[in-house]
């Protein structure tokens, strides 16, 4: 789903203006990489909870310089689903329905 369909899809379903339903998800995405910023964990019932996380130094080996090299410590964003969302998404296999 693109940006556009999910602006589509919010206003269809609260029956709104798109250009409101923009400025909803405009908002939330805004404060969601706020918080994450700071460093603090968003937790979302029914979808999961995002959280920064920070990546050690580490060694690579790069084949364009055929050598290993280091890269710096840096902070990722990190998605652990909720509960109820893993339970959907479990993988059902043909005639196990």
């Amino acid at each position: 789903m693109t940006y556009n369909e999910l602006i589509d899809r919010v206003s269809e379903s609260r029956d709104i203006p798109k250009s409101q339903a923009k400025e909803i998800i405009d908002s939330l995405f805004e404060t969601l990489g706020q918080e994450l910023e700071r460093g603090s964990g968003v937790s979302i019932p029914g979808l999961g909870t995002f959280r920064t996380k920070t990546k050690e130094e580490r060694k690579v080996y790069s084949p364009h310089h055929e050598t290993y090299i280091m890269v710096p410590p840096k902070r990722v964003v990190d998605f652990t689903p909720s509960a109820n969302l893993k339970e959907n998404l479990k993988f059902v296999e043909a005639g196990n329905e």
